[in-house]
C-alpha cells in the first residue's frame, strides 16, 4: 500500500470567486471558477511544497466533480480515495471579496457530495499509511458525520498517526452556533495538531484574552496548536513552549485560502523536520511560524485559493527577501 506524508480528508469544492472586489454578491456580474475547499487547499499547498499527498472525500458525478478530480491529479495528489457520488452534487461556494480582500461565502447545496459520507468510505488501513491525516470541517455540518470523524481520529491517535484539524467555521452552514461549537470543539479537543483563527479560538472557548486563549484551546490530546492572526502573525504552542511570531505586511488581492496556505506551510515544515511536535524547541517553532506566515502572506497577494498557493521555490525566494531574526 502506498505511503504518504499527508492524507487530507473532507471537502473539495468549487469556489466561484467574484471578480468585482468591493461589490456585494447580489451586485456581482462576473465570477471565476477555482478549485477550493479547505482540506483540498491544504493538499495542493503541501504538494506544491514537495510533500507526498493524497485526498479522501466525495464529489458529485458531475462536470464540477470531474474538474476537481483532474485538478488534484494534475497537482500530483493521489485521488484513489476520492469517491464519485451519483446521488449528490459537488458543492459550490460563491465568494464575495471586500475591498480589503476579506471574504464572505454563500453555498449552493444543502446536502452536497462531500458531506454524504458513509462509515466504509475511508478505511483505517488507508489512513494509517500516512504521517499526518488532516481533517476538514464542512462534512461536520451533517450530524451523522460527527461520530465518523470522531471514530477515525480516535483510531488514528491510537495508531500513532498525527491527526490535524482546522474548524474553518462558516456560520451559514450550521443550524446554530451551539451545534457548531459542540461538533467543532469536540474534534478540536481530540486532534493532535489544531489550527484555528483568532476568531475561531474565541468562538470555541468564549475567551477573548489573547494571553489565556492558547491554554484554553490546548487539550489533553493536543501536541501542536497554531492560532493565526492575519498580518499580526501567529501563536504556536506545543506541550512545553508558547511563542508569538510576527506576520508580514503585503498588498492583499484576495484572502481566500490564506489559512489553508498557513496550514500547508506548517505541516510541510513539520514533515521536513522529521521531529515530533513535542520535541520542537523555541527556535524551531519560530522558524515554523515564519515559514507558515510567509506561505499565507504570499497567497494573499494573488487571486483564488489553490491557484494562489506558491510552489516551494517561490516561497523560498520570498523568504529570502524578508528580514527574519
Amino acid at each position: 500500500m502506498k505511503r504518504f506524508d499527508v492524507i487530507c480528508i473532507g471537502e473539495v469544492l468549487i469556489d466561484l470567486i467574484s471578480q468585482e472586489p468591493g461589490k456585494r454578491l447580489a451586485d456581482v456580474s462576473l465570477f471565476k471558477k477555482f478549485a477550493g475547499g479547505a482540506p483540498a487547499n491544504v493538499a495542493v499547498g503541501l504538494a506544491k511544497l514537495g510533500c507526498q499527498v493524497a485526498f479522501a472525500g466525495k464529489v458529485g458525478n458531475d462536470s464540477f466533480g470531474r474538474f476537481l478530480r483532474k485538478y488534484l491529479d494534475d497537482h500530483d495528489i493521489n485521488t484513489e480515495a476520492l469517491i464519485g457520488d451519483p446521488q449528490h452534487n459537488t458543492r459550490l461556494a460563491f465568494v464575495e471579496i471586500a475591498g480589503n480582500g476579506e471574504r464572505a461565502f454563500e453555498f449552493s447545496e444543502k446536502h452536497p457530495a462531500d458531506s454524504a459520507l458513509k462509515v466504509d468510505d475511508f478505511t483505517i488501513d488507508l489512513l494509517k499509511n500516512s504521517k499526518i491525516v488532516h481533517f476538514g470541517s464542512l462534512p461536520l455540518t451533517i450530524p451523522a458525520n460527527w461520530k465518523l470523524f470522531d471514530k477515525l481520529i480516535s483510531q488514528l491517535n491510537q495508531q500513532n498517526v498525527l491527526t490535524s484539524f482546522d474548524p474553518n467555521y462558516r456560520p451559514t452552514l450550521w443550524k446554530s452556533a451551539r451545534s457548531a461549537r459542540k461538533a467543532l470543539g469536540n474534534l478540536a479537543a481530540r486532534s493532535q495538531i489544531l489550527k484555528v483563527s483568532l476568531e475561531e479560538g474565541v468562538f470555541l472557548t468564549g475567551i477573548d484574552d489573547l494571553e489565556g486563549l492558547p491554554a484554553a484551546l490546548f487539550g489533553p490530546d493536543t501536541r501542536l496548536l497554531s492560532i493565526t492572526m492575519g498580518e499580526r502573525g501567529c501563536i504556536l504552542k506545543n506541550r512545553n513552549i508558547t511563542v508569538k511570531i510576527p506576520g508580514f505586511s503585503v498588498k492583499v488581492a484576495d484572502m481566500t485560502g490564506c489559512g489553508d496556505a498557513f496550514t500547508a506551510g506548517l505541516l510541510a515544515k513539520l514533515i521536513q523536520s522529521g521531529k515530533s511536535p513535542d520535541d520542537l524547541n523555541e527556535s524551531e517553532l519560530i522558524t515554523f511560524g515564519q515559514y507558515a506566515n510567509a506561505m499565507a502572506a504570499l497567497t494573499a497577494t494573488r487571486l483564488g485559493a489553490t491557484d494562489a498557493l506558491p510552489r516551494k521555490i517561490e516561497l523560498e525566494k520570498f523568504l529570502k527577501t524578508l528580514k527574519l531574526t
